[in-house]
C-alpha cells in the first residue's frame, strides 16, 4: 500500500469521527501549548537576562586580563590592582596595539540610588532618558534639550511626589536632592503602584541621561584590562608573554596572580541553568501529554474495534500484518501531528501575548518547533503501536466468523 493513501485514508478515518478526534487531541493541544508557551517565556528570559549581564567584547583581537589576590582581604585595603608601571610593561609587549580599563559593552539606562524621605533612607530605581514620553499628571516632560544642555532637572512619580511635598501639583518647580546634587522637579507621573514599598519596581525618577551621567560620574571598572592585540599576530602567544610578564615584574606579583578573564563563562552557566530551570518546568508541564497519549491509545483501540470488518476485507484483499500496522500507525500520527501543530500555534500565541506584560520579547525558533513536532511523534508512534500491533494480528478466519 503506497504511503500516500495510508495517510489519505488515515486523514478520512479522522475526520469520519471530528468530535471524538477533536476530544482526543485536545489533551495534546493543552499539554503541547503549555510546554511551548514555557518554553519561549524561558527561551524570551533568558535573551534579556543574558543581554543585560553581557559584558564579552566582541572584537576578536581583545584579551582580559584580571588579577586575583592570594589573601582575599587585601582586595578592600588595595586601591589599584593594575598601576602605572603594570601599563608601561605591556604597551613595551611586542604584539600589544592598546591596553586601557574594560568597559562593559551595554550602559543601561536604570540605576538603584539612596533617596531620604523624611529622614529615611530607601534604596530605589531610577532611570536615566534622552527624553519621556509618560502619563503627566503635571508639569512636562524631559526633552531632548535637557540633555543637550545638562540641565538639572527631573521628572518624578506622584506617590514620591506626595510623600516628599505633600501635594503633586506642589512638586514643580521644587528642589530634589540626590547625592548631593539638586534637580529641579519639571513633571509629575501617575503612579502605576500607588506605594513606596518593595512591591514597587517602576522607576520612581527620570533623569537627563547626560545631565545624571555628567554629576555622578560612575568610576570605570580597575580589575580587568582590556589588550588589544596588533593584527597578524598570535592572540594566545601574545596573551601569554603580558601574563609572564606580569607575573614576573608586576607591581602586585609579590601578592597574587595576574591571569586571563573571560567574562562569558558566567553567563554561559547562567544560560544553562536557566535552561535547566525551563527544562524543569516543561517537564513537570508535560505529564499532561502522558495522559493525553493515554486518550490516543483509548481512541485507537476503540477504532479498531469498531474497523473489524474493514480490517478482514483489507486482509481478504491481500494486505499484509505490516499494512493494517503502518495504518493504524500513521492515524495515531496523523492526529497527534495536528494537534501538536495547534498546540504549539495556541502555545506561541501565549507566549507573544504574555510578553506583552513582560520586560522582554518571546519569538519563535526551530527549538521550540521541533520540540512541537517530536514529541507529537513520539506520542502517535508510543501510544499507537500497541493498537496498531493488535490490528494487524486479527486473524482472517476469526474475523469472518
Amino acid at each position: 500500500m503506497k504511503n500516500f493513501v495510508i495517510w489519505k485514508t488515515a486523514l478520512k478515518s479522522i475526520l469520519k469521527n471530528k468530535k471524538r478526534s477533536f476530544l482526543t487531541m485536545f489533551g495534546i493541544i493543552i499539554g503541547i501549548a503549555s510546554v511551548i508557551t514555557i518554553v519561549s517565556i524561558g527561551n524570551g528570559f533568558k535573551r534579556d537576562m543574558i543581554n543585560k549581564m553581557s559584558m564579552t567584547n566582541t572584537n576578536e583581537n581583545i584579551s582580559n586580563i584580571s588579577f586575583n589576590y592570594y589573601d582575599i582581604s587585601n582586595a578592600f585595603t588595595e586601591n589599584e590592582m593594575f598601576k602605572k608601571s603594570d601599563f608601561d610593561l605591556i604597551k613595551n609587549i611586542k604584539g600589544v596595539r592598546k591596553v586601557d580599563f574594560y568597559k562593559p559593552k551595554q550602559k543601561l539606562t536604570e540605576r538603584q540610588v539612596e533617596l531620604y524621605i523624611h529622614g529615611k533612607k530607601l534604596t530605589k530605581k531610577i532611570e536615566r532618558v534622552e527624553k519621556t514620553s509618560e502619563n503627566l499628571l503635571v508639569g512636562r516632560q524631559i526633552e531632548l534639550k535637557d540633555n543637550e544642555t545638562l540641565n538639572k532637572v527631573v521628572v518624578i512619580d506622584e506617590v514620591l511626589a506626595q510623600k516628599l511635598y505633600g501635594d503633586p501639583e506642589k512638586a514643580v518647580g521644587k528642589g530634589f536632592e540626590i547625592m548631593n546634587e539638586l534637580f529641579t522637579v519639571v513633571g509629575v507621573v501617575a503612579s502605576s503602584n500607588g506605594t513606596l514599598s518593595a512591591e514597587n519596581q517602576s522607576a520612581l525618577a527620570h533623569f537627563p541621561i547626560k545631565s545624571y551621567d555628567h554629576y555622578f560620574k560612575k568610576p570605570e571598572s580597575q580589575s580587568i584590562l582590556n589588550i588589544e592585540i596588533d593584527a597578524g599576530e598570535n592572540k594566545d602567544n601574545v596573551t601569554r608573554e603580558v601574563l609572564k610578564q606580569l607575573n614576573f615584574t608586576g607591581s602586585l606579583r609579590n601578592v597574587g596572580e595576574y591571569d586571563t578573564y573571560n567574562p562569558k563563562s558566567g553567563i554561559d552557566q547562567m544560560g544553562s541553568i536557566l535552561d535547566n530551570l525551563t527544562l524543569f518546568i516543561s517537564a513537570v508541564a508535560g505529564i499532561s501529554l502522558f495522559i493525553a497519549g493515554v486518550g490516543v491509545m483509548n481512541m485507537m483501540y476503540i477504532s479498531v474495534s469498531e474497523r473489524t470488518k474493514e480490517i478482514g476485507i483489507r486482509r481478504a484483499l491481500g494486505a499484509t500484518e505490516k499494512d493494517i500496522r503502518k495504518q493504524f500507525l500513521a492515524e495515531g500520527l496523523t492526529l497527534t501531528l495536528i494537534g501538536g501543530l495547534i498546540g504549539y500555534l495556541l502555545g506561541m500565541i501565549l507566549g507573544v501575548l504574555s510578553s506583552m506584560f513582560l520586560p522582554f520579547a518571546v519569538r519563535p525558533d526551530l527549538f521550540t518547533i521541533g520540540l512541537a513536532v517530536g514529541i507529537s511523534i513520539l506520542i502517535g508512534v508510543v501510544f499507537s503501536y500497541m493498537p496498531a500491533s493488535a490490528a494487524s494480528k486479527k486473524d482472517l478466519i476469526d474475523i469472518m466468523k
